[in-house]
């Protein structure tokens, strides 16, 4: 696993990503995740082949494939993904309200 997406040299990547909402705030992260997802999966990211979120009580985790570095920056840079990590905060427990983010290389 690597904390960096451009560590994967070749093929698609693979990200997982884990994240516990505080207990007042897990509608709130559950729509900033739609909203990400709505616009991963749509024409405006050509690039994202899969977002998947799960969740169980105040966690979520959320699997995504994209084609390259650059298709997993364009998502980052999108709207829906700026909204959240504004916001980031004020919405999750942990020091320095972090997500737990891992980039893979397909096998």
């Amino acid at each position: 696993m690597s904390t960096d997406p451009t560590a994967i040299k070749s093929g698609r990547i693979i990200l997982v990503a884990q994240v516990e909402a505080l207990q007042e705030k897990v509608t709130a992260v559950a729509s900033h995740l739609k909203a990400i997802q709505a616009r991963a999966l749509s024409p405006e990211e050509p690039g994202c082949y899969t977002y998947r979120v799960v969740q169980y009580e105040t966690k979520f985790l959320v699997f995504e494939e994209y084609e390259n570095v650059e298709a997993f920056k364009h998502h980052e840079n999108g709207a829906p993904f700026q909204t959240f990590a504004a916001d980031l905060s004020n919405l999750i427990v942990g020091p320095g309200a972090n997500i737990d983010i891992g980039f893979y290389s397909e096998i």
